[in-house]
C-alpha cells in the first residue's frame, strides 16, 4: 500500500534511539522527508552517517524539548511540515521527571505545532503512548499515570482541533525490545522478571521497534484519513481487558 507519504515533511522528538529511530528509518522509506531531534548530538549525528547517502530526506538536531524557546527556533527553522510525532518520554518512575518530560514539554510541543500543521493539506500528530496507560504499573505509578492523562489529553485535543482538520492519534506500544533499552537491561539483570513477561505475552515474545514504527507510518499516513482520536494498541494481545 502506498501510505502517500511521498514529499511529506514529518518532524519527530527523540528520533535517535529505539522506537524513535525505527519511526525515523519507517518513514524516510515512505518517501518523507524527516526532521528529528534528541538531546545527545552524537546520537544524532549517528543517525545522519547512516542516512548519508539520502541526506535530503532527513535532518537532525541536538535539542532538549523541555526548552520551549530552542524548540520553538527549530519549527521556525523547518517552516511547514504536514505530521507531529512527539516520541519523547522519561520512562522513569520519578513523579518530577514524568510531569516535566512526559506531560509537561508534550503539551507545550504540540501547542507550538500547531499553527504550522494549520497550514498542512493532510496534518496529523501522533503520540506515541504506552499500554501502561490502562493497567498499574507498581514501582512506575508516574509513568503510567502520566501516560493515561496524556491520552485523554489527545482524545480531548482531536476533538478540538477537528475544525483545523488535524487528526490526533495515539499509537501506545507494549514492551519493546530495544538493544541497550529498557527491557534488555531487565533481561540482563532480572532475568526471572524478564523470562516472565516473555512468557505472559500470548505471543510469547516482546514487540520489536519495527512493529510500532509501522502503526506509526500508517496512521499518520494520508491513508489513514478517517482515524481520528484512537488509541491503537500494539501489544500483541498482551493486555486482555476492553480498551474503551
Amino acid at each position: 500500500m502506498d501510505l502517500k507519504l511521498q514529499g511529506k515533511k514529518v518532524v519527530v522528538t527523540g528520533g535517535s534511539k529505539g522506537i524513535g529511530e525505527a519511526i525515523v528509518h519507517t518513514l524516510i522509506q515512505e518517501g518523507a522527508e524527516v526532521f528529528f531531534c534528541a538531546r545527545q548530538s552524537e546520537n544524532v549525528n549517528q543517525i545522519l552517517n547512516t542516512y548519508r547517502e539520502i541526506s535530503h530526506q532527513i535532518h537532525g538536531t541536538a535539542l532538549d524539548v523541555t526548552n520551549k524557546e530552542a524548540f520553538a527556533a527549530w519549527l521556525q527553522e523547518i517552516g511547514h511540515f504536514d505530521v507531529f510525532i512527539p516520541n519523547v518520554s522519561a520512562l522513569s518512575g520519578s513523579w518530577d521527571d514524568s510531569l516535566e518530560i512526559d506531560l509537561k514539554s508534550t503539551i507545550h510541543c504540540i501547542e507550538a505545532v500547531i499553527p504550522w500543521l494549520s497550514q498542512s493539506q493532510a496534518p496529523a500528530i501522533t503520540y506515541i503512548g504506552s499500554k501502561a496507560s490502562s493497567f498499574a504499573t507498581p514501582g512506575f505509578e508516574s509513568y503510567g499515570a502520566v501516560k493515561a492523562a496524556m491520552t485523554h489529553y489527545m482524545k480531548s485535543l482531536a476533538t478540538g482541533l477537528v475544525s483545523k482538520r488535524i487528526r490526533v492519534n495515539v499509537v501506545s506500544p507494549g514492551d519493546t525490545f530495544v538493544e541497550n533499552g529498557f527491557w534488555d537491561n531487565i533481561r540482563q539483570h532480572h532475568p526471572e522478571v524478564y523470562d516472565a513477561t516473555i512468557a505472559a505475552n500470548p505471543m510469547g515474545r516482546l514487540c520489536t521497534p519495527q512493529e510500532v514504527a509501522s502503526a506509526v507510518a500508517f496512521i499518520s499516513s494520508p491513508q489513514a484519513s478517517f482515524i481520528n482520536g484512537t488509541n491503537l494498541i500494539v501489544d500483541g494481545c498482551a493486555t486482555n481487558h476492553i480498551h474503551i
